[in-house]
């Protein structure tokens, strides 16, 4: 019985488990060890929020921007998506002026654009004036395009060509010019689109001034051509556009220079667009005035025998 008793006692003594910690410095007393095996963990976990630390302040900070990040600062700085998306229709006035090498005004012209968003995109109508005074307006329907000098209905082709409204190639619409222009207005809302592949660039020298780059390509199925945006760090306003019309590398670039930034209503747009001449001076002007957004327009405004009836008054 005793004898029983004892081996129990012994078995019991061996179920008996101390804690890690208890067990580890029962060992290391028995066998002590360079660093202690506790040092070791508090260390590695020290490493390990270190680590943490330092690569959220990397990422927060530090981290060059993604080329998507740099759109949302730049949506954000200039009124944001939700106000844009909110502007159904609208119309504004933009002046041209070419200059001479000595800086002289020698054209001027102005044109008038109405636009309508809808499902399809929008609904696009200028008009203008020729050097003789007579209004010009030239639109787009269900039947296709249209146009009217005086109160005759004309070739929109002839007098978009006449009017610079289209571009020289020769599967350009008669709208085509006046499109890209309500198209750059529209950055840099429209680099949101599908397709559009915005890339930070870095940086570079603007007018002595950094400036941040964001290169922008289109999927195969959207687009072919290349934009370059100089972005002012401090405001995120678009300050020059590099248009390149393919993607091969010898195509010479357009230049845009974009200033005089005002608000319209909740978005903020440059009213003024510059080119330059090779030797710096300026070449030509865009000047944007009398913008009017949520103005209203009846659907039927862009219809051929509305515009037909108002000529016809």
């Amino acid at each position: 019985m005793k004898g029983d008793f004892n081996q129990n006692e012994s078995n019991n003594k061996d179920d008996v488990k101390l804690p890690w910690k208890t067990e580890l410095e029962v060992k290391d007393l028995i066998k002590p060890i360079t660093i202690g095996r506790l040092k070791i963990f508090q260390t590695l976990g020290i490493l390990l929020l270190t680590f943490g630390v330092v690569f959220f302040i990397w990422w927060q900070y530090v981290k060059p921007p993604s080329g998507e990040r740099i759109v949302a600062e730049m949506i954000r700085a200039t009124g944001g998506m939700e106000n844009w998306k909110s502007i159904q229709d609208g119309s504004f006035v933009r002046t041209h002026r070419l200059y001479d090498e000595n800086g002289k005004i020698v054209k001027q012209s102005e044109e008038t654009f109405f636009f309508k968003n809808n499902k399809e995109g929008h609904q696009l109508l200028i008009k203008s004036r020729t050097k003789e005074g007579d209004q010009v307006v030239v639109g787009h329907d269900k039947g296709g395009y249209y146009a009217f000098l005086k109160d005759n209905e004309v070739n929109p082709v002839k007098i978009a060509k006449d009017m610079e409204f289209m571009c020289d190639d020769e599967h350009c619409s008669p709208l085509c010019a006046s499109e890209m222009a309500l198209y750059r207005m529209s950055f840099p809302f429209k680099l949101t689109d599908y397709g559009v592949k915005p890339r930070n660039a870095g940086t570079a020298t603007l007018n002595g001034e950094k400036v941040q780059l964001l290169d922008v390509t289109f999927d195969p199925k959207v687009g072919h051509d290349r934009w370059v945006f100089y972005v002012d760090p401090s405001n995120k306003l678009i300050r020059k556009i590099e248009h390149y019309p393919s993607l091969k590398s010898n195509v010479q670039p357009e230049e845009i220079f974009l200033s005089d930034f005002k608000k319209e209503g909740n978005i903020v747009l440059s009213h003024s667009n510059k080119y330059y001449r090779s030797n710096g001076k300026i070449l030509e002007e865009y000047l944007i005035s009398n913008v009017k957004f949520n103005s209203a327009l009846k659907s039927d405004f862009f219809n051929k025998s509305q515009q037909l009836a108002v000529v016809n008054k």
